[in-house]
């Protein structure tokens, strides 16, 4: 199964007629953003909002933007509403949000009233900072949690449900692109205190000076850490001399926790391989198609086919939120090919395969859904629930890798 970028083009018009030139339709941009959707997106039917009421409430605002980038800010605003890190709207500039989840590394969750850090991202500046789980956010970059809210989502008068402002507080505490950041939080062991974050994206683009895994072993457990290269196809080549490396090895933690960029079927695909014997299905999916929604669609299977060398000793896969993508489809695939365990917390919840689309005349590019994805059991991808373990009660162990080595151990 190959992801295939779709553009939708008008005319090919000479270049001295260029889109910006000709001047920016508002009015069609807006009708092909909603046909695009209406179309392609496979998700629709289960989005949390009132599609019909976001159009109605946001088709006005978006006809009446005076230039391209204004028309931009409001459809980066609907798509708020969908609470999916997969769909997104670019051009991006240093005024806009981080995308989620590669440019977050604090998650929280509403308990009450308050918003409380349920997840920090390992090496991450926040992972670095004063920052612990269960402090609850009081302020971020001199808002309230409020204001914050209401800047994620443009000041709509719409109602937001607690998921859609949990979802605004997770997007605000990514910061905006390359931006520092500035935390106000809570506990009820410390007083308030404001914290310094250096820019989200920091510590991803460190990764790309580094090693593709991390290769390790212990008491005869094999350890192959992913360091969010699942787009690289170099990892291919990585991960078979890291497994060469190990293959006397007992059992192999496969660590798919800093994958929040995604990845594609070509890296996929080989490294899953590697654990079959035979040509097995990995995940089934149905693909949206203008006038056909996926309801109707046939389900197909995508397969591995056996990658040398074959390790044939039992596996454990660990995931969590930073998990994204492509992370996820390998999670749900290392559990239908017959992985020991999948551990850990729920996944990002990248909804689909992407299809990228450019609105005519324009260059606004939208990233969709247009392919469900499902387990071979038939149950959704972002259904799947991980296997979770209690924290061990230290603050410098990796409670998931412990139960993961433990359970190896013990086959």
């Amino acid at each position: 199964m190959i992801y295939r970028i779709i553009l939708l083009l008008s005319l090919l018009l000479p270049l001295s007629s260029c889109a910006q030139s000709q001047g920016f339709n508002t009015k069609e941009s807006w009708q092909a953003f909603v046909q695009t959707v209406e179309d392609n997106y496979a998700y629709l039917d289960t989005a949390p909002t009132d599609w019909e009421a976001l159009k109605a409430y946001y088709q006005p605002l978006a006809i009446n933007a005076t230039t391209q980038e204004e028309f931009v800010d409001v459809l980066q605003v609907v798509k708020q509403f969908f609470i999916d890190p997969h769909f997104n709207v670019s051009p991006l500039n240093e005024e806009d949000y981080s995308v989620t989840p590669t440019g977050s590394d604090i998650w929280v969750e509403k308990q009450g009233d308050d918003f409380v850090i349920t997840r920090i991202k390992a090496g991450s500046a926040a992972a670095k900072s004063q920052l612990a789980l269960g402090d609850m956010i009081v302020g971020i970059d001199g808002e309230s949690t409020e204001a914050a809210i209401q800047r994620v989502f443009g000041n709509t008068s719409l109602p937001l449900t607690d998921a859609h402002k949990t979802w605004a507080v997770n997007v605000a505490l990514g910061g905006r692109r390359n931006q520092e950041r500035y935390i106000e939080v809570a506990s009820d062991f410390d007083d308030a205190k404001r914290v310094q974050l250096a820019a989200s994206y920091e510590a991803i683009n460190l990764l790309r000076t580094k090693a593709p895994l991390v290769v390790k072993q212990k008491e005869g457990i094999g350890y192959i850490r992913f360091n969010n290269n699942l787009g690289n196809s170099e990892t291919v080549r990585a991960f078979k001399e890291a497994l060469e490396s190990l293959e006397s090895t007992q059992g192999l933690v496969i660590d798919l926790r800093n994958t929040p960029s995604g990845g594609n079927t070509g890296v996929a695909e080989p490294i899953l391989g590697h654990f079959v014997n035979a040509k097995t299905a990995y995940q089934g999916y149905k693909i949206q198609n203008a006038g056909k929604p996926y309801q109707e669609a046939e389900l197909h299977l995508a397969y591995v086919t056996p990658s040398l060398p074959y390790y044939s000793k039992p596996v454990v896969v660990l995931v969590g939120h930073w998990t994204g993508s492509m992370g996820e489809g390998m999670a749900i695939g290392f559990d239908a090919i017959g992985a020991k365990a999948v551990i850990g917390t729920p996944m990002a919840d990248l909804l689909g395969g992407i299809n990228q689309f450019q609105l005519p005349d324009s260059t606004i590019t939208l990233e969709l859904g247009f392919e469900r994805l499902y387990h071979v059991n038939g149950s959704y991808r972002e259904d799947f629930v991980p296997q979770a373990v209690s924290w061990d009660g230290h603050t410098a162990s990796d409670s998931e890798l412990n139960a993961a080595i433990a359970l190896l151990k013990a086959i």
